[in-house]
């Protein structure tokens, strides 16, 4: 009984392991100002933002991406917009994607990599990541 006991920890554990350090779910931006849910698609996974510490603009209206350089999608509402795109899992990292920054209207290479409830987000201008920079992003529970 022992045996079977101790067999289904070890087979449990790497399960629980995975699961603790899936990049699927909800997380807040380092700055609190926004909530980004990670969702998979086929094999990739995206990020939609599904909260704004200020989802409106100063006349009331939903806040919109005004900084997109395409003009035809600057009156696109925030909420709901996707930010990450065609990040592929490898080992323990998510990378190959892209993430677009509202705030400035910029596209960046992106990598992403679970620790426990943080998510490390890298931004860079070069596929590699060697320019760039890393944010981190809290689990929402």
């Amino acid at each position: 009984m022992k045996k079977i006991i101790c067999t289904f920890i070890f087979m449990i554990l790497p399960l629980a392991a995975a699961f603790a350090q899936d990049v699927v779910g909800k997380w807040k931006l380092e700055d609190g100002s926004a909530i980004v849910e990670v969702y998979k698609s086929g094999d990739a996974f995206n990020g939609k933002i599904v909260w704004l510490q200020n989802p409106t603009e100063a006349d009331g209206s939903p806040a919109v991406d005004s900084n997109n350089p395409d003009k035809a999608l600057r009156s696109r509402q925030l909420i709901g917009l996707n930010m990450l795109s065609g990040l592929k899992k490898t080992g323990s990292e998510y990378s190959g994607g892209k993430i677009y920054d509202p705030g400035n209207g910029k596209t960046y290479n992106c990598s992403m990599k679970v620790e426990g409830d943080v998510l490390k987000v890298r931004g860079s201008l070069d596929k590699k990541g060697l320019i760039g920079r890393t944010m981190d992003w809290f689990r929402v529970k």
